[in-house]
C-alpha cells in the first residue's frame, strides 16, 4: 500500500492529466471504471493469492527503470502520453517488486487492465474518421442512394453532412473493448477464447457506428428530413451500441464455460496462508523502488528549468516580404488555435492577387503550460472550420525539397482551405510531430537551442485543389529565409504576449 501511495504521489502530474482527459473526452469516459475493475478482479483472485507467500522480487526494480526513464523524457518535451504511460507502468511495478512473479502471475489480468487507464484513442481518432467515412459510402451505395463525398463531408440525399470526431466511433471502440475484456474474462478460462472474443469485439464496434451514420443519412433522406437523427446522433448511436453489445454477449454465451471459480467472493479465512516474507527483504525492496520511482522526478526536477513568469516575445516580418496585410476580423477568417504561444503572427500575403495567408506559433521555452505539440493546439477553431483530412507533401524551399505536413478543412459556405505546415526546432524545418518531442527531449536534457514554432501558410481552394498548391508554392518560392526571421526573435519579460513588429 505504501509503494502505491509514494509512487501516486511522485507521479501526481502524470495520475492527474490522465483523469483531465477522461473528463474532457466523451470517448474516454470508460476509463473511469479501470480502477474499480481492477480492484474487482483483484479480489475474485484472492482466494489463489491468500495461500501464497509474496516475495519481493528484483525484476519490479527493472521493470521500473525504464518507466522512470520514459517519465524524465515526457518532462523534457511535455508528452503527456508518455507519462500517462510512465505513470501507469510504475504503478504496476509497485506489485511485481513487493509481491513477486508468482503473485504477480496471478493477477496479471487486473494488472494488464490498468493500460486501458492511458487514453491512446485520440491517436487514432483521424484513422478512424477516414474508415468511418469509407464505410458509411459504401453503405450507402449498397442500399442504392447516391453519394458525393469531399474528404469527410458527405452530399446525400440532397442534404450536406459531415463525419467529425464525434462520428469516429472512438467511443463505441473503447467502451467495446473494456466490455469484452471483463465478459472474456469472467466466461471463458483458455486464452485462445479470451482471445477471439475480444478482437471479435472490435470489429462489432466499427459496425455498429457505421449502423449508426449510414441509418441516420438514410432514415434523415427517406423521411425528408421530418425525423432527423442526425440533430441527436449521439443518443441514437448509444441505442445502436447497446444492441450490438447484447447481440454480442448473446452470441458469446453459447461459448462460455462457466468460470466458476471466479463467480464467488473468496473466502480468505478458509485458506492457508505460509509465512510472510522476511521483513528485511520486504524493507530493502521498498526502499529500493522508491528510490528508483523517484530518481526520475527529481532528476527533472533539477534539469528542467521551469519558465514561471510570462515572455514576451517580438516576431518581426523580414523586410522583403511580399505585401502583407492583417486578416479581416470577421467570424470566417481562419483562425489557428495555439493559445499558450510566446508569440503568434498572422498576416494575408497577397501573391499575384491570390491571398495566402501565414501563420507562426512561436515558443521561446516549452513548459507545462506553453508547448508546441499538444492536444489544445490545432489549426482550426472547430466552429466556423473543421478538420476533413491530412497527409504530407513535398514542397519546394529555396529551390531545394522539403516535406511537409497538410491539412484540408471544410469551412461556412462549403469552402474548402488548403493548410501546408512544418515545425522549425533546434534550428531544422521538420515536419514529424514524434521528431520534434525526440530533438526538444536531447536540446533539454543534453543542452541546446529550445526555441521552438510552427509555420503554417495557407489558403482557400478556389476550385480545383492543385490551383491552391500552386498558389502556395508560388508563395513559398517568393518568401524570404524564414528561419532568419525565428531566429532573430528577442524576448523580454513583459506581461503580455508580443505583439508583430509594424
Amino acid at each position: 500500500m505504501f509503494g502505491s501511495v509514494a509512487v501516486v504521489a511522485l507521479y501526481f502530474d502524470g495520475f492527474a492529466s490522465l483523469v483531465s482527459v477522461w473528463s474532457g473526452s466523451a470517448a474516454h469516459r470508460f476509463s473511469y471504471l479501470v480502477p474499480g475493475l481492477f480492484l474487482y478482479f483483484t479480489w475474485l483472485r484472492l482466494p489463489d493469492i491468500a495461500s501464497m507467500s509474496p516475495r519481493p522480487s528484483p525484476l519490479g526494480l527493472l521493470y521500473a527503470t525504464p518507466f522512470g526513464g520514459l517519465w524524465l523524457v515526457s518532462q523534457a518535451t511535455q508528452l503527456s502520453i508518455a507519462a500517462h504511460v510512465a505513470a501507469v507502468g510504475m504503478l504496476q511495478a509497485v506489485f511485481l517488486t513487493l509481491l513477486g512473479w508468482r503473485v504477480c502471475r496471478k493477477l496479471l489480468f487486473p494488472l494488464l487492465l490498468l493500460w486501458l487507464m492511458v487514453p491512446f484513442g485520440d491517436l487514432l481518432t483521424p484513422a478512424l474518421m477516414a474508415l468511418t467515412t469509407d464505410l458509411t459510402i459504401a453503405g450507402l451505395r449498397l442500399v442504392g442512394m447516391s453519394v458525393v463525398a469531399d474528404g469527410n463531408i458527405l452530399v446525400a440525399g440532397g442534404a450536406r453532412y459531415a463525419i467529425i470526431e464525434g462520428c469516429s466511433g472512438l467511443d463505441f471502440l473503447l467502451g467495446n473493448l473494456v466490455i469484452s475484456l471483463v465478459f472474456a474474462n469472467l466466461m471463458y478460462r483458455g486464452i485462445a477464447r479470451q482471445s477471439v472474443y475480444v478482437l471479435a469485439s472490435l470489429p462489432v464496434a466499427i459496425l455498429a457506428n457505421n449502423l449508426r451514420t449510414t441509418s441516420v443519412i438514410l432514415i434523415t433522406a427517406m423521411t425528408d428530413r421530418d425525423i432527423d437523427l442526425a440533430a441527436d446522433h449521439q443518443t441514437y448511436g448509444w441505442f445502436v451500441f447497446f444492441l450490438a453489445v447484447v447481440m454480442q454477449m448473446a452470441v458469446g454465451l453459447r461459448y462460455s464455460d462457466a468460470r466458476g471459480d471466479l463467480g464467488s467472493p473468496p473466502d480468505v479465512a478458509a485458506t492457508s496462508i505460509e509465512a510472510p516474507p522476511a521483513t528485511a527483504h520486504l524493507v530493502a525492496a521498498l526502499c529500493g523502488l522508491v528510490l528508483i520511482a523517484a530518481a526520475a522526478p527529481s532528476y527533472a526536477m533539477f534539469v528542467l528549468d521551469r519558465v514561471t513568469e510570462p515572455i514576451s516575445v517580438r516576431l518581426c516580418l523580414p523586410p522583403n516580404m511580399p505585401t502583407a496585410r492583417e486578416p479581416l476580423d470577421n467570424a470566417d477568417t481562419w483562425r489557428p488555435v495555439f493559445p499558450q504561444a510566446h508569440a503568434r503572427l498572422h498576416r494575408v500575403l497577397e501573391i499575384d492577387d491570390w491571398p495566402i495567408d501565414f501563420f507562426v506559433a512561436y515558443y521561446w521555452k516549452q513548459g507545462p503550460g506553453n508547448k508546441l505539440i499538444g492536444w489544445g493546439n490545432r489549426l482550426y477553431d472547430g466552429n466556423r472550420w473543421h478538420y476533413m483530412t491530412s497527409d504530407t507533401e513535398t514542397i519546394h524551399v529555396d529551390g531545394r525539397p522539403m516535406r511537409v505536413a497538410t491539412e484540408r478543412l471544410s469551412g461556412p459556405l462549403e469552402r474548402r482551405r488548403l493548410v501546408w505546415y512544418w515545425y522549425w526546432v533546434d534550428g531544422q524545418l521538420i515536419y514529424r510531430p514524434w521528431h520534434v518531442k525526440l530533438i526538444q527531449a536531447k536540446a533539454v536534457l543534453l543542452g541546446g537551442d529550445q526555441r521552438a514554432a510552427l509555420v503554417a501558410v495557407s489558403t482557400e481552394e478556389h476550385g480545383a485543389t492543385a490551383a491552391a498548391r500552386g498558389a502556395l508554392q508560388t508563395a513559398m518560392d517568393r518568401l524570404p529565409e524564414i528561419a532568419g526571421m525565428l531566429n532573430g526573435a528577442t524576448a523580454g519579460s513583459s506581461s503580455s504576449l508580443g505583439r508583430p513588429c509594424p
